[in-house]
């Protein structure tokens, strides 16, 4: 699948700068980004760094609608309003609408006449274009533009991203978990390095086997993958006897009450 179209972005934060960077290094696509900046112009000229020919800074976000079809506006919600309202939107226009806490029930009619509007939750790590990608909503090009950046999870309601987008909340949460491991292993005189690199791919390794094997029952899972008398069911006596898992509920509780969940 080659992607010609070209890709543009209203405004250029970290956000923005993980897509392009994705874009930039995925062979499929051949089009053009267009990124408009007002105050990052370093980030932007450092992605303009990484393909010079492909790659347009402008300091209107006007050209980005009557260049690029697939367009990103990736302003923070409350300047989104009045940035876009002052632009004159294509039927051409295929609009990734990514601002948290903002539904497309509300945002749609400030792309008019844009062809499609879908919503979406992309990551920093699409720069890598690795990792899950949000999508709600139907259209084939904003779809295979995502495809690029990762694994997309397309959803049913919009209520399912913003449930999935308040799972993003403790990401940072599970960096501090693997801190904590490689922590511990450097108590016992291990290098950073191997502990880090070692926890790191076991968890990658962990994740894609329940991904593949696990069903609805969690726990069953769970107890498939535990041998009686065994460290791992020594360490998950442990985890459940002290609630240790309990946090991370009432993490996503608070976070998801940001998005009316």
């Amino acid at each position: 699948m080659t992607i010609s179209e070209n890709v543009g972005f209203i405004g250029t934060g970290g956000i923005a700068t993980a897509i392009a960077r994705g874009l930039c290094t995925a062979p499929e696509f051949t089009g053009k980004i267009y990124l408009s900046v007002h105050k990052n112009r370093t980030r932007a000229d450092e992605i303009k760094s990484l393909a010079p020919d492909r790659v347009v800074v402008t300091e209107s976000n006007q050209e980005i609608l009557d260049s690029a079809e697939v367009v990103f506006p990736t302003l923070l919600p409350k300047v989104l309003p009045t940035v876009v309202q002052e632009l004159r939107f294509r039927k051409e226009n295929h609009i990734v609408h990514i601002a948290a806490g903002i539904k497309l029930s509300k945002s749609a009619s400030w792309y008019a006449p844009a062809g499609s509007v879908v919503r979406s939750v992309p990551l920093p790590f699409a720069a890598q274009r690795i990792g899950p990608v949000v999508l709600y909503g139907d259209d084939r090009l904003s779809r295979d533009v995502l495809s690029l950046l990762g694994s997309v999870v397309k959803v049913k309601t919009e209520k399912d991203l913003e449930v999935l987008a308040a799972v993003t909340g403790i990401m940072v949460s599970y960096y501090g978990l693997v801190g904590e491991i490689i922590d511990w292993c450097k108590t016992k005189g291990m290098d950073f390095q191997n502990a880090r690199d070692y926890t790191c791919y076991m968890n990658e390794a962990l994740s894609t086997l329940m991904r593949l094997e696990c069903s609805e029952d969690v726990n069953a899972f769970m107890l498939n993958n535990t041998t009686p008398g065994g460290m791992n069911e020594l360490g998950w006596n442990i985890m459940k006897q002290t609630e240790a898992y309990k946090p991370w509920f009432e993490a996503l509780e608070k976070i998801g009450k940001h998005y009316d969940l």
